[in-house]
């Protein structure tokens, strides 16, 4: 049989992977067939071990597949508006990512996946060694950011930067979980500008024009 190329292994991988979401969503991360996602993804069961050892190595891959570092947005976001203050960064931070929620089905399928579909919460998992990197980065980027309003006189004179980070992480979080537990309640598909607008009003006091 001809070696595949580079190119179609990727294919192969994104396709084991498509496939792996739906069936882990469906199904649960431990109830989840490897048997079934082959036949999702029209491979075989070896194709998937050649690409992934196991169960752990494949969650890991999806979630890192849509994992969106902030460190990396945050960058972006300074290179397009340098002089922004961190109030604006932090707002266009927040409505990137109730965006992604709303209108991104890998990102959503992963999150929901990784937040309800998981039976191993423990952090000395794998996976879960990841998320709680992730949770650190995402607060130490925005904590970063609450520190910068505060030294601009920006933050709220009985606020620290720890409390406005906690608040933020807490709204996201809590959106998050809503919306992708209960989704016939709480939408994410909704106007989030506003909103985010109130909550911020509510940390930080407004940039002079």
């Amino acid at each position: 049989m001809a070696r595949k190329t580079k190119a179609e292994a990727a294919r192969t991988r994104s396709d084991i992977l498509d496939a792996a979401e739906i069936e882990m969503q469906e199904s649960g991360v431990s109830g989840a067939s490897f048997e079934r996602i082959a036949r999702r993804a029209n491979v075989t069961r070896g194709a998937i071990y050649w690409h992934f050892d196991d169960k752990a190595a494949l969650l890991t891959a999806m979630v890192e597949r849509t994992y969106l570092p902030l460190r990396d947005l945050r960058h972006s976001l300074r290179s397009e508006q340098p002089d922004q203050p961190p109030t604006s960064v932090l707002r266009d931070m927040l409505l990137h990512g109730l965006d992604r929620l709303a209108t991104d089905a890998h990102h959503r399928r992963v999150s929901h996946i990784i937040a309800h579909c998981r039976e191993d919460s423990q952090d000395d998992h794998p996976i879960g060694e990841l998320l709680r990197n992730s949770f650190e980065d995402t607060r130490n980027v925005a904590h970063e950011l609450c520190r910068e309003a505060q030294e601009q006189g920006l933050l709220q004179p009985r606020l620290q930067p720890d409390d406005a980070a906690d608040m933020i992480m807490a709204f996201m979080l809590g959106v998050y979980n809503c919306s992708l537990r209960y989704a016939d309640l709480y939408s994410a598909e909704r106007d989030w500008e506003p909103i985010v607008d109130a909550l911020l009003a509510g940390l930080f006091l407004p940039v002079d024009k």
